[in-house]
């Protein structure tokens, strides 16, 4: 059972939190539909569609701000009841530090598991939803216009359960070069079903996919295969996704897909690629990034709790500080591992610890 103390130590903590969540909703808004605005109205898009793409936006907003968001209602919630000495009545009391900072803690935890489920089940549909309505030009893209083809792209059809792995593709005659598509059941398990492999393909509108050189092999429920038939020209008219499909929809950008759909990916392309080495970072990324929201409890306790009678505004800049710098090394970190000159799991979680260490210790010194 929650004590009355608790309860209202969160419900100083979650009004805050709701304010700052939603101030940076309204803000990114307002930015976004500032820069969009012309655009809106040169083509022509009805209200009821741009209200669509700000509600898609809503869940990556969130999931980008929720940590910032902890932040700062911690610390006004934890400086307004130093100011109001309750804090100093809760110690006089024989509350210890950290048993005032426990339900933050918790929160933090619970605020983890929620940006994470947040990111992985809703922002990967968001982003795709929204890219329907508003195409964001990609790198991938701006490459295509320039040079007419790409390097290798990775397209993930979640609705038939496709994985296409093309080496160049050329968006203007509807040709792709040295693909393989990987197809996988629809039901239980999602194991490999077909692999087909083919040199060039061309896609014909109204009717589907051309392959030359064709290399197909299909496989037993355990995972043994068929002997390989091969065809010098096959048709695959039941393959609905298009040139266009495949590049608009930027499933090779992990941001487009949630953790099951990167594991999946990274089964199935060469373990030495650069793109390989990206994508395992990634997912390693995934589960230590949401942590933002219990590091910055313990990094914004202390300041709230005992620079603010020395001044709120130098605790407030020192904790951003720390937390901006948590990002940037975060960041470095993200860089590091991703050209494989760190082990993923240190490389993602090595900032999560200092940084813990340091709010612990923080906490222990102003004790």
């Amino acid at each position: 059972m929650i004590k009355l103390i608790d309860r209202y130590l969160i419900k100083s903590f979650l009004m805050p939190l709701i304010y700052c969540l939603f101030a940076f909703v309204i803000l990114y808004i307002a930015y976004d539909m500032s820069d969009r605005l012309k655009d809106f109205f040169d083509h022509q898009i009805p209200p009821a569609i741009v209200a669509k793409y700000y509600l898609y936006k809503v869940p990556i907003v969130l999931s980008l701000t929720i940590p910032f968001a902890v932040l700062l209602a911690l610390l006004y919630c934890l400086g307004n009841a130093s100011r109001n000495n309750e804090i100093t009545a809760m110690r006089t009391s024989g509350i210890a530090l950290f048993r005032i900072i426990r339900p933050y803690l918790i929160l933090g935890l619970l605020l983890y598991i929620l940006t994470f489920v947040l990111s992985e089940v809703f922002v990967p549909k968001a982003r795709l939803l929204a890219s329907e309505i508003v195409e964001t030009p990609s790198s991938i893209q701006m490459a295509l216009k320039k040079a007419g083809t790409s390097e290798a792209t990775v397209f993930l059809n979640t609705k038939d359960y496709r994985l296409w792995y093309i080496r160049k593709l050329d968006p203007e005659s509807n040709k792709i070069e040295d693909v393989k598509i990987t197809e996988f059941t629809h039901s239980g398990r999602k194991r490999v079903k077909r692999t087909i492999e083919a040199e060039r393909g061309e896609y014909v509108e109204g009717f589907g996919w051309w392959f030359y050189d064709v290399t197909t092999i299909s496989f037993y429920p355990d995972g043994s295969p068929y002997p390989a038939t091969k065809n010098k020209k096959k048709s695959f008219p039941y393959y609905t996704a298009t040139p266009k499909d495949i590049i608009s929809a930027r499933l090779g950008s992990p941001e487009m897909m949630n953790i099951i759909d990167v594991f999946r990916v990274m089964d199935h392309i060469n373990k030495n690629s650069d793109y390989y080495k990206k994508l395992r970072m990634n997912a390693v990324q995934r589960f230590a990034a949401p942590a933002a929201c219990f590091v910055f409890v313990l990094l914004a306790a202390p300041f709230g709790i005992f620079h603010t009678r020395a001044g709120m505004i130098k605790g407030v800049i020192t904790s951003i500080v720390l937390c901006l710098g948590y990002y940037l090394i975060e960041s470095l970190f993200i860089n590091i591992g991703d050209k494989g000159y760190m082990p993923p799991l240190l490389a993602a979680w090595l900032p999560v610890a200092v940084f813990t260490g340091f709010g612990f210790y923080l906490l222990r010194k102003m004790r």
